[in-house]
């Protein structure tokens, strides 16, 4: 059998950045900073992982974080962050939970600038304009949606045919590169998900125990992959932290509220920030979306270079569209608050008992950038 040649991994380059862009990323990350400590030491025994590749593992972290550290014009994140007072604090970048997060009709916490007359995912309305409802190039400080109808062959009306242009402006400048064919390894295809490719990390321990479960198991990988073969070993929300803290995953608690799911985020990696769509992430940093289908599983999104959201559905390949209506082939994902994501009837529209409808988005997050940071994920 052949065996695949190991999957390399292209970073995005990070872009310098200039005093300035660096004081304000340092104020973000101060006071953004939980009180949640990841420690260094966490047990792998799940993926048999032996102690010494985790400790020369660790070094390597620690030799690249003070080789970044000591980088001419980088900002700490916070990671090496070990106080601040008031003065530090940003006002651009909303922390508090209440700030960002509201209660719904159904008594559900949602992100707090989320219409549902918005979300094609409840309000089904194919042909409606999916840009923000901005009068001027500079009108950032607009949530609602259009509800203009868009011009036909176009996802925007006669007003907001300049959209494209105008979301680009809230991008940070260091989103990664449209990566479809980045995720494409059958190996890393099959046994990552939504949650990694939101992180932009391809974990090689979980790459090479998928081929190993595949080698075992099956008689070739496309079998092992279609047969889910690999399934178990996707990466969670909060497994890192759990591990970290209690040797193992046995005790875990799936509740997919956007509470919990933001809490379990954020123990795992607490440099990543908080924020609403309006705002606009630190140089260093790209923007990613969470939401879920209340008491049953959740979803991520990034957000690339050209300004669109992709994501990666369960162990599918990466896909820049969102949930088709019926008799068409989806949308691209310009605002993943506005876009359809119910995955509830198969594809001649019928209900599918299998089906996931993400009726209700959690909130959005500047991540930092691999280079920059390194994002725990088991």
């Amino acid at each position: 059998m052949e065996v695949l040649p190991p999957f390399k991994f292209n970073s995005t380059h990070i872009a310098k950045t200039n005093n300035t862009q660096n004081n304000n990323t340092n104020k973000t990350l101060l006071n953004n900073r939980k009180n949640i400590t990841v420690g260094n030491s966490v047990s792998y025994s799940r993926l048999g992982l032996h102690n010494k590749t985790i400790v020369a593992n660790q070094k390597k972290r620690q030799h690249k974080q003070t080789k970044i550290k000591n980088m001419k014009g980088f900002t700490p994140t916070s990671r090496y962050v070990s106080r601040f007072t008031s003065s530090d604090i940003n006002k651009n970048i909303s922390t508090n939970f209440e700030k960002l997060y509201t209660k719904n009709e159904k008594g559900e916490w949602v992100y707090k600038f989320y219409n549902s007359n918005d979300d094609s995912t409840v309000n089904k309305n194919p042909r409606r304009c999916m840009c923000i409802n901005y009068s001027s190039e500079n009108d950032f400080n607009t949530y609602d949606r259009c509800s203009n109808k868009a011009i036909h062959n176009s996802d925007f009306c006669n007003k907001h045919q300049n959209c494209k242009s105008y979301l680009q402006k809230l991008l940070s400048g260091d989103e990664p590169d449209p990566d479809k064919l980045v995720w494409k390894d059958p190996l890393v295809e099959g046994s990552h998900n939504c949650y990694s490719y939101f992180l932009n990390r391809q974990v090689k321990a979980v790459k090479e125990k998928c081929n190993e479960i595949c080698h075992k198991n099956y008689k070739t990988v496309d079998d092992c992959i279609d047969d889910s073969g690999c399934g178990d070993l996707k990466p969670q929300p909060g497994d890192f932290e759990l591990i970290k803290r209690t040797g193992s995953d046995k005790t875990k608690v799936r509740i997919y509220k956007c509470p919990e799911m933001n809490k379990k985020i954020l123990a795992d990696n607490p440099s990543i920030i908080p924020v609403d769509f309006n705002t606009k992430c630190p140089r260093g940093y790209y923007k990613g979306a969470l939401t879920i289908e209340p008491d049953s599983t959740y979803h991520f999104y990034k957000q690339v270079k050209n300004g669109l959201f992709y994501h990666k559905p369960g162990l599918n390949p990466v896909s820049s569209i969102d949930s088709p209506f019926p008799g068409e082939k989806g949308r691209s994902i310009y605002i993943p608050h506005f876009a359809n994501r119910d995955y509830s009837r198969d594809s001649d529209g019928n209900n599918d008992d299998d089906g996931i409808n993400y009726t209700s988005f959690c909130n959005y997050y500047c991540i930092p950038q691999n280079k920059f940071v390194h994002k725990n994920l088991v």
